[in-house]
């Protein structure tokens, strides 16, 4: 792979991130329905699909650390997901995701909603930590030798 695929490959796997992320502040927001959120695994989102194949090889090559902090943050990012998902719209167990489903969010307590607000203010933290990552990822990446031009 070459340096340019390479560092194109993270800004697209950036991108998906924070698309997702939107989705996450989307459910926090006032809309009573919007477009199926449900909570895909952290494999099966399309960043964690681009970071446990192309990202780890590139850590690999690359000799770097960093991909168990990313993964690490990954992981608890969608477990905030699921806490903010389950309050407004109940347990996920059993849900398939839907891209075209329109879901409407259940009513739920001030108590609910200011967890909810709590829940978003850590994944926003997590999606800050994990970008962060991304970037020394980068950075890594335009620094090294390892790579055709």
């Amino acid at each position: 792979m070459t340096k340019h695929a390479a560092l194109e490959h993270i800004e697209v796997a950036r991108r998906s991130h924070i698309k997702w992320l939107n989705r996450a502040i989307s459910m926090t927001r006032g809309s009573s329905a919007i477009r199926d959120p449900h909570p895909l695994a952290s494999t099966a989102c399309q960043f964690g699909i681009w970071f446990n194949d192309e990202g780890k090889n590139l850590y690999e090559k690359l000799g770097t650390d960093g991909f168990s902090k990313i993964h690490l943050l990954h992981d608890k990012l969608h477990e905030k997901y699921l806490n903010i998902y389950e309050i407004y719209f109940g347990s996920a167990e059993g849900v398939a995701y839907n891209q075209k489903a329109v879901l409407t969010k259940n009513t739920i307590s001030k108590a609910q909603e200011e967890e909810a607000q709590a829940h978003m203010a850590k994944l926003r933290k997590l999606s800050y930590s994990m970008l962060e990552e991304l970037t020394e990822l980068q950075e890594e990446v335009k620094k090294s030798a390892l790579f055709d031009i």
